[in-house]
């Protein structure tokens, strides 16, 4: 999947331990797709970034990537003790 591939491109550059850097997906009905990432508790901050600036572009510019493949996306970054699923 080629976002999932962009988006561990990005979480990996951004981070100081990428070998840390888990990147999974899950399919979900009409075409909606949710992303979920895990990196080195360390690393957290500099994915996140201040007030969320920087996962909120993050989300924005895999949006829309998105929009070519008709798919919606939704990133969350986990925490340590977080299961890949979570609650809307």
């Amino acid at each position: 999947m080629p976002i999932e591939d962009a988006v561990r491109t990005i979480v990996e550059s951004l981070v100081t331990n990428p070998k840390d850097v888990e990147i999974t997906t899950e399919d979900l009905e009409d075409s909606k797709v949710r992303i979920n990432i895990k990196v080195n508790p360390d690393d957290r901050g500099r994915v996140i970034g201040r007030q969320g600036k920087t996962i909120n572009a993050l989300r924005t510019v895999i949006k829309a990537a998105a929009i070519k493949t008709n798919q919606k996306i939704n990133i969350k970054v986990l925490e340590e003790g977080d299961s890949d699923s979570f609650e809307e």
